[in-house]
C-alpha cells in the first residue's frame, strides 16, 4: 500500500454557489476520492450551496462546515470556500455524526469513535496512531465541545484526535457542520482517515502566563458564563486589570490581553467571547467557578509559527498538506498588527488548508487561541 496516497488541494473565490463548487471540484476531484472536507464562508446561501455539493460530489464521503474565515492555497480569505481531498489506494475514511449536542448522552462520543474504529478494522489494515488519525467538525455555537471531544477521545485510545468548532463570520448566532447532504447545526461530525503517508499532529500558541491573576468567584458553566471576577462583576474587574473601561471591551481586547488557565503545568487560553450589559462575560471554552485565570503575556505569532513549521518539515519533510485550525482570535491579532498577509504566505508556502474557528480540539482537550492541525508529508512516491 506505501506511497499510493494522493491529496489534492482546491477553493474558490466566487460568491455564486454553483460557481463556488464547480471550481472547488475543478480543484480536488481525483480518482478512489476517500475524503473530501471543505470549508466555506456562511455568508453563501447554504441551502443553495448543499444542492451544489450533492450534485458534484455524489457519491464520495464529503464533510464540511462554516467558518470565520477560510485558509485557501492563497493565504487567508474570507467569503470563499476551500478545501481538500484524500484519494488512492493508500488512503480509507469513515465518517459519522452526533446529533441533538444539547441533550445527548454523555457516552455519544465514546461510542461514535468505538464505532468508526470498528468499521475501520473491518475492512483494511489494522488501526494504529502511525497510519490513522481523528477528525472532528462541530457546531461552535454548542458549548457543547469539551464533553464531545473528551468522550471521543476516550473511545479512540490513542488515536490522535484533532478539529474545529464552526464559525459564522463573527456574528456569533448560527454555526453549520455539513455532513450527508446538507447543513446542519446542534451536531458533530467525526472522520477516521487512514493513510501511508507520514503525519504529525500539532497544537501551539504564542502566549505564555504572568504574574497577574484573577479568580473566578461567580460563574455558570454550562453556559461558559463568568459573572464574578476576584469577587466584583467580571467585565469590570476584567476591564480594569486590562486598563480601559468596561463599556470598551471588544473582541480585540479580548484577543490581545486573552485568559489562560494552568493544567497539569501548562498554560492552556481561555478566550472572552463576549462582554453583556450585566457585566457578566461569556467564554469560548467552559470556566468553572474557583478557577484562577493568569492575564496572558503576548509572543511573536511569526516566530512561534516559523518555528513550529521548520520542526515539521525536520520531522516528515515538506507536507503536502497541513490541515488547519486557525482560533478567530489569533486573526483579528494579525489584522492589528497588520501582519495577516505575512502569515498568509506561511500558510500558502506549508500547504495549509483550514479555517479561523470558534475554538480548536486536539486530542481530549477544547482549547482557544491557538493553531492546531494535523500536517501529512510526502509518500514514496511523491
Amino acid at each position: 500500500m506505501a506511497g499510493l496516497s494522493h491529496i489534492r488541494r482546491g477553493f474558490s473565490l466566487s460568491t455564486d454557489p454553483a460557481t463556488a463548487v464547480r471550481e472547488l471540484h475543478a480543484g480536488i476531484a481525483q480518482p478512489d476520492t476517500a475524503l473530501v472536507v471543505f470549508f466555506c464562508s456562511s455568508a453563501y446561501n447554504l441551502d443553495a450551496l448543499a444542492v451544489e455539493l450533492r450534485g458534484r460530489f455524489d457519491g464520495v464521503t464529503l464533510i464540511g462546515c462554516t467558518t470565520a474565515g477560510e485558509i485557501t492555497p492563497l493565504g487567508y480569505q474570507e467569503g470563499s470556500i476551500t478545501g481538500f481531498s484524500i484519494g488512492g489506494l493508500g488512503s480509507r475514511a469513515v465518517t459519522t455524526r452526533i446529533d441533538c449536542l444539547g441533550d445527548c448522552a454523555i457516552s455519544a462520543g465514546f461510542l461514535a469513535a468505538e464505532e468508526l474504529m470498528s468499521r475501520l478494522t473491518q475492512t483494511g489494515p489494522p488501526v494504529t496512531d502511525t497510519n490513522t488519525f481523528g477528525l472532528m467538525l462541530i457546531d461552535g455555537m454548542s458549548a457543547r465541545e469539551e464533553v464531545v471531544v473528551s468522550t471521543i477521545h476516550w473511545g479512540m485510545g490513542t488515536i490522535p484526535l484533532l478539529g474545529g468548532s464552526a464559525g459564522d463570520d463573527m456574528h456569533l448566532s448560527n454555526t453549520f457542520v455539513y455532513h450527508e447532504g446538507a447543513f446542519r447545526s446542534n451536531a458533530a461530525l467525526l472522520a477516521l482517515v487512514q493513510i501511508d503517508a507520514p503525519f504529525r499532529t500539532f497544537n501551539t500558541k504564542h502566549f505564555r502566563g504572568s504574574e497577574e491573576k484573577l479568580v473566578v468567584t461567580k460563574a455558570d458553566p454550562e453556559r461558559r458564563l463568568v459573572m464574578e471576577l476576584n469577587a466584583a462583576p467580571a467585565a469590570a474587574e476584567y476591564a480594569r486589570f486590562v486598563g480601559c473601561r468596561a463599556a470598551d471591551l471588544s473582541s480585540e481586547i479580548f484577543g490581545e490581553r486573552t485568559l489562560m488557565v494552568k493544567i497539569g503545568g501548562e498554560y492552556y487560553v481561555r478566550s472572552i467571547q463576549r462582554a453583556h450589559r450585566d457585566e457578566s462575560l461569556t467564554f469560548y471554552s467552559a470556566i468553572e467557578q474557583g478557577v484562577v485565570l493568569t492575564l496572558a503575556s503576548p509572543g511573536d505569532l511569526i516566530a512561534d509559527l516559523r518555528d513550529m513549521f521548520a520542526a515539521l518539515q525536520s520531522d516528515i519533510g515538506p507536507p503536502q498538506l497541513v490541515i488547519g485550525f486557525d482560533c478567530v482570535l489569533r486573526g483579528l491579532e494579525m489584522e492589528r498588527r497588520q501582519v495577516r498577509h505575512v502569515v498568509g504566505r506561511l500558510m500558502s508556502d506549508n500547504n495549509v488548508i483550514g479555517f479561523a474557528t470558534y475554538g480548536e480540539q486536539y486530542h481530549a482537550m477544547h482549547l482557544n487561541h491557538t493553531f492546531t492541525g494535523v500536517a501529512i508529508g510526502r509518500t514514496a512516491s511523491l
